[in-house]
């Protein structure tokens, strides 16, 4: 937390009058009190110590001047923080975001909202705009760094809206803005998307389970419960880590159509307007859920279907986390993982080149998701994240799709199919033909 310091001592100028440096700012403000008259206390824009005491005297002798005539002398303005702004827009942004929820579009505002209510965490409730200047502003990019490139752009977009809204209700001038340019925070290294096969994790999944065959107890207990815990996340698209092991027997349920669906409420998301995102589990993912069932509560999958199962957890042990162990409630997956993984690399079974980690599981649902032409929207919506983030990480898989290559290949595929090329295809292949055979010429 940002320390916003201490209050400065009033210099007294005459009864009712006096000035003081404002507080987090390097301007001097004014206090001034007639009889039967509220307090005013404003800014008075100037670190000048004479400029100061002098606008002082001005705005005192033209307000003294005003009440001899009978008039209203300037109202106090209420005080408005740096905290009732970010209300402010945050109500306005939650107002928007509901509108395009209601047009069934991206979440597109959720994140401006969570920067909103971390920039107003970090400061002090009694900060005024005044005093948002460029040390206090430097100090929480200092203090949040590093930023991936998603997050700094949101971030100075949120501080540039907190300034707009301040300059809007004359708390501060342009001037007063802070140039969010000199500021340059760490940022975050761009990590690579890479992301498991079909047959990579399959070798994967094989090589683990001839682990578990050599392991006894608790170490064979973990080790099933991690295969079980990678392949949720390689075929749900759910985040490893607290999203994953957030997941309770209660956020369990059935669609009208008979389909298991998990609510994902921890982790990345949680903080979001709409936290209750649903992922509904295709078989292999589904297959999973039974198979802990079968493993933890192997009296219930004797007595029960796998779905009459399911309820009764949902019902019974409705808190219970699913890929929780029956050892820890934090199992040591990720470290389980990465020995699975440098094991097969070390074997040659899998490549060095690629930086595989239990996160890429996510990177691989996606990826074969748009391989299977899966529309953009249903991936993002299900996978937690938004359609732009897909199109700017992912935009290498789609040239890859059948969709792509019927659009892109259009020759080849005429060519391969013996098709009639029309004339201006024709004429094309002609030039391309005479490239190919004076290449060596």
């Amino acid at each position: 937390m940002a320390k916003n310091g201490q209050k400065s001592e009033y210099h007294k100028l005459k009864d009712g009058l006096a000035i003081r440096k404002v507080p987090q700012s390097k301007n001097y403000g004014i206090y001034l009190k007639f009889p039967n008259q509220k307090p005013l206390q404003f800014s008075l824009r100037t670190a000048d110590y004479d400029e100061a005491v002098e606008k002082a005297m001005e705005e005192y002798y033209f307000n003294k001047m005003l009440l001899n005539r009978g008039e209203k002398i300037r109202q106090p303005r209420q005080k408005s923080t740096v905290h009732k702004i970010i209300d402010e827009l945050i109500k306005v942004h939650e107002k928007n975001q509901d509108a395009l929820k209601i047009e069934g579009k991206e979440k597109k505002h959720e994140t401006h909202i969570r920067i909103f209510k971390r920039i107003k965490q970090f400061y002090k409730e009694d900060l005024n705009p005044s005093g948002l200047e460029m040390p206090l502003i430097r100090a929480y990019f200092e203090e949040n760094q590093p930023f991936s490139t998603t997050q700094l752009r949101v971030t100075k977009y949120c501080f540039n809206e907190i300034f707009d809204r301040s300059v809007e209700k004359k708390l501060i001038t342009k001037n007063d803005v802070v140039d969010l340019k000199k500021i340059k925070p760490s940022k975050k290294p761009e990590s690579r998307k890479d992301h498991f096969t079909y047959s990579e994790f399959s070798k994967v999944v094989v090589h683990a389970i001839n682990e578990c065959a050599n392991a006894h107890g608790k170490g064979q207990h973990t080790q099933r419960m991690a295969i079980l815990y990678s392949s949720f996340l390689f075929y749900s698209g759910v985040r490893a880590g607290s999203e994953a092991l957030g997941i309770t027997w209660g956020d369990l349920n059935f669609s009208d159509f008979g389909d298991l669906y998990c609510t994902v409420r921890e982790g990345k998301t949680k903080n979001y307007t709409r936290n209750n995102r649903n992922v509904i589990l295709d078989h292999f993912a589904e297959e999973t859920i039974h198979s802990v069932v079968a493993l933890k509560f192997p009296k219930l999958a004797e007595k029960f279907t796998k779905k009459e199962a399911v309820l009764f957890l949902k019902n019974n042990k409705a808190g219970v986390t699913i890929f929780s162990t029956n050892f820890s409630q934090k199992p040591t997956y990720p470290k389980i993982f990465k020995k699975w993984i440098d094991e097969l690399k070390e074997t040659k079974t899998l490549s060095k080149s690629k930086d595989l980690t239990l996160y890429s599981l996510r990177h691989s649902y996606i990826t074969i998701a748009l391989e299977n032409n899966v529309p953009i929207p249903l991936i993002a919506e299900n996978a937690g994240t938004s359609g732009t983030m897909i199109e700017r990480h992912y935009s290498h898989i789609t040239v890859l799709t059948p969709e792509a290559r019927k659009a892109l290949l259009r020759d080849k595929i005429m060519f391969e199919n013996g098709e009639k090329i029309e004339k201006t295809q024709s004429e094309k292949r002609k030039v391309i033909d005479y490239l190919i055979d004076n290449f060596d010429a």
